[in-house]
C-alpha cells in the first residue's frame, strides 16, 4: 500500500483525526508521530515522518472530510468564579440555591457546582448552547478535540443542546478558540 493510501485509511477510520483535518486545528507534525505505527504497519515499512506529514498536509488540502463538527448558530457564555462543593443531605438544605449552578447527588452526598465559592475557586464555565435538533449536537467530538489539545476538562456535562464544561481559567482560551475555528 502506498504511503498515502496508507495516511488516507488511518485517518477515515478515526473521527478525531477527520475533525482536527477538516478544522485545520492538527498539528499535523503531531498527528504524523501519532499515526506512524499505523501508516508503518499497513505500508510494512519504516515511513518517515516528513513523509506521512506531507500526506496529511496533502489530505487535508483535499475535499473536506466527510464528518466534520459545526458550532454555526451556537451561542456561548462564560461564568467565572466557579467551584465545586460537597454536601451531606442537611448541609444541602442550607445552600443558597441562587449560587447554585448544578448538583449531583451521589451516595448520600450532594456533589455542586456553585457561583463564587468552593474550591477550587479558577474555574471557569463555558456553556455553549448549539442550534438545531438534539441528536445533531457535537458532544463527544468536542470533549475529544479538548482533550487532543490539552484543554483540561474538569466536568462535561449535557443537556438538550446546551454543553456546560467547566474548566481551570487558563484553559478557557483555547478551548473558545476551538469552538470559533468550527464555526
Amino acid at each position: 500500500m502506498k504511503v498515502t493510501e496508507a495516511v488516507k485509511k488511518v485517518v477515515d477510520e478515526n473521527v478525531l483525526y477527520q475533525i482536527m483535518l477538516s478544522s485545520g486545528l492538527a498539528n499535523l507534525n503531531a498527528m504524523a508521530r501519532e499515526i506512524k505505527g499505523a501508516v508503518d504497519s499497513l505500508t510494512v515499512k519504516d515511513v518517515k515522518l516528513n513523509t506521512i506529514e506531507k500526506a496529511l498536509t496533502k489530505l487535508s488540502a483535499s475535499k473536506p472530510s466527510s464528518y466534520s463538527v459545526s458550532t454555526t448558530g451556537t451561542e456561548v457564555q462564560l461564568e467565572t468564579g466557579i467551584g465545586e462543593a460537597t454536601y451531606t443531605l442537611d448541609e444541602f438544605q442550607n445552600v443558597d440555591i441562587s449560587k447554585l449552578i448544578m448538583a449531583v447527588s451521589d451516595e448520600g452526598r450532594i456533589k455542586a457546582i456553585i457561583k463564587n465559592g468552593g474550591s477550587p475557586s479558577d474555574l471557569v464555565l463555558l456553556k455553549v448552547k448549539f442550534a438545531g435538533a438534539k441528536h445533531d449536537v457535537p458532544y463527544h467530538p468536542l470533549i475529544m478535540i479538548f482533550n487532543a489539545l490539552n484543554i483540561n476538562l474538569i466536568h462535561a456535562f449535557r443537556f438538550d443542546r446546551n454543553v456546560f464544561f467547566i474548566m481551570p481559567r487558563k484553559d478557557v482560551v483555547k478551548a473558545l478558540s476551538v469552538i470559533e475555528k468550527l464555526r
